[in-house]
């Protein structure tokens, strides 16, 4: 057998950053720089291993938990290329960090990296992300009042018509004193192909434009979903301009596999450097302003980062993909945008918004579960609480942190009450609260929940109490100004939750439930809670 013939890419930016600590040290905090994780194991690791290699984005901590010492690396700017972090273990000691750039080619100014010391690896985080936010022009916004939305997509998938959408804005505006719902958007199913965004599917018995209007007179603010990047090689786009698009080196438009079924099922990346690429983009989101729409979910933005020729030949995929994010904030600059599948960094500056979680579903775990809709890797309440609250250190400062829908309801879900309390109680965090239940058939004790979603939330949230390789499930922060608890108990056992310990006091009142608890409470499995000082 003949072994293949390695071809060696053109060099790039590498730093490596040699660090000192004592063979005790095995803490390491890693991040993605996308709402989905590369693998299952946890944020938080703990390594003892004599030799290896952990791989972070954008971010990483390491450090010695036994004497509080922690080191940060981070990358502080994202204009033409990510950053990628490896923390390199040998003789049973860290020895380094590497950061590698791939789109910064020798010579060029590489992107900044901000390294940082201290005893809690949270605080570093903290002092990170604010470090970044400003030197990648982060606008401030408005954080004082939770925000609320309805969204078509996890009741009815891509099988949304119109009239489900009238009915769910009947019961919205019936339930509006149990749950306020601020925007309700549109999600994908209301097109004839990805990529055709001006182009309605039939299963629409009336305009995109009479869609914001009837939102509209409900009281509501109309939103839209659209993958700006991304058009299918079905779309009428594809066929009428294949220039616009990514190329390879023999000039052929670069395909990637979508999640959507034939003919769908294969996607190409508008190239953002395209002045006619740029003018469409104008066109279709001023358009879509013109009807009425003032939020936009902009999915799949990881598509736009595919590699390539691009008709700005010196243009990077990071560089391409802010181009035209730049474009579209200016046709909309009074709307709320909101990116989705997107690389973190890159997006800074743009976005108000951004999914910090893989896709949540109508079932808690998909072990077992009879929910294969739509079956993406990971897409649970489970998997999608544990993004959202690894993210912690980003809320109300990157942009707002969406943890993805609420799922509460009792109907057409497999889930049980206390796994809606653990999907709910992110949104109590994260500041961001939208559903996709109908709040005509969903059960009186799980809109209750829907509302606490609406009323509560906690202030800068952080994990405490962790074990290495486990996914925190102890959250501190404070509620009016005292202090708070978050519990999420993933385990399939009871959790007896010592106030003591959690350093509450005696008297507190548990939210979820609204019942006063005394000094200890037993929590039981795939179940959550959220612990404060009782009131006068």
């Amino acid at each position: 057998m003949r072994l293949p013939t390695w071809k060696r890419e053109p060099d790039h930016y590498r730093a490596s950053l040699a660090v000192d600590f004592p063979p005790s040290a095995g803490f390491v905090y890693r991040a993605w720089g996308n709402m989905g994780a590369r693998d299952p194991m946890p944020c938080l690791l703990a390594i003892s291993a004599a030799a290896g290699e952990i791989a972070s984005d954008d971010v990483i901590v390491i450090g010695d938990s036994a004497s509080g010492r922690y080191l940060l690396a981070g990358a502080l700017t994202a204009f033409r290329s990510q950053t990628f972090f490896r923390v390199i273990r040998r003789g049973g000691r860290f020895t380094r960090i590497e950061a590698d750039q791939p789109d910064i080619r020798n010579g060029e100014t590489p992107e900044e990296i901000l390294v940082l010391e201290g005893n809690d690896w949270r605080e570093l985080l903290f002092q990170y992300a604010e470090s970044a936010a400003k030197r990648m022009n982060v606008p401030s916004f408005d954080t004082s009042k939770n925000m609320t939305g309805y969204c078509t997509w996890y009741y009815y998938y891509k099988n949304v018509c119109g009239q489900d959408l009238l009915d769910n804005l009947d019961a919205l505006a019936a339930n509006r004193n149990a749950f306020s719902a601020e925007y309700v958007q549109i999600d994908d199913g209301y097109q004839k192909r990805h990529g055709d965004w001006l182009e309605q599917c039939e299963s629409w018995h009336f305009s995109m434009k009479e869609a914001a209007e009837r939102i509209q007179a409900k009281g509501m603010k109309p939103g839209i979903w659209i993958m700006p990047f991304v058009a299918s090689t079905a779309s009428r786009i594809f066929q009428e301009h294949p220039g616009w698009f990514v190329r390879d080196e023999n000039g052929e438009a670069v395909r990637r596999r979508g999640w959507t079924p034939p003919p769908e099922q294969e996607w190409c990346c508008l190239d953002g450097t395209h002045p006619e690429v740029q003018k469409y983009m104008i066109h279709v989101f001023s358009s879509m302003r013109e009807m009425g729409y003032e939020y936009f979910k902009l999915d799949g933005l990881g598509y736009g980062m595919t590699d390539g020729v691009r008709y700005d030949r010196t243009a990077t995929a990071v560089s391409a993909f802010r181009e035209l994010l730049r474009i579209i904030r200016e046709t909309v600059p009074d709307s709320l945008l909101m990116a989705c599948s997107e690389p973190f960094m890159p997006c800074l500056g743009f976005f108000d918004n951004a999914r910090v979680s893989c896709d949540t579903s109508r079932s808690f775990s998909l072990e077992g579960s009879p929910n294969r809709n739509f079956p993406l890797l990971g897409a649970d309440i489970l998997n999608a609480a544990h993004q959202t609250l690894s993210n912690f250190w980003k809320y109300d400062c990157w942009f707002r942190c969406d943890p993805d829908i609420l799922m509460a309801r009792q109907d057409n879900a497999f889930y049980t009450l206390g796994e809606a309390k653990f999907s709910v109680l992110t949104g109590i965090l994260s500041g961001v609260s939208f559903t996709s239940d109908r709040l005509d058939t969903i059960a009186p004790d799980r809109l209750r929940l829907l509302g606490l979603a609406q009323k509560y939330r906690m202030r800068r949230p952080r994990p405490f109490r962790c074990v290495p390789c486990q996914w925190p499930i102890f959250y501190e922060g404070t509620m009016e100004g005292k202090r708070a608890v978050a519990v999420f108990n993933d385990s399939a056992k009871e959790l007896s939750c010592n106030f003591r310990e959690l350093e509450l006091p005696e008297n507190c009142i548990e939210i979820l439930t609204g019942k006063a608890v005394r000094r200890v409470m037993s929590l039981p499995a795939h179940d959550a809670a959220l612990f404060t000082e009782e009131g006068e």
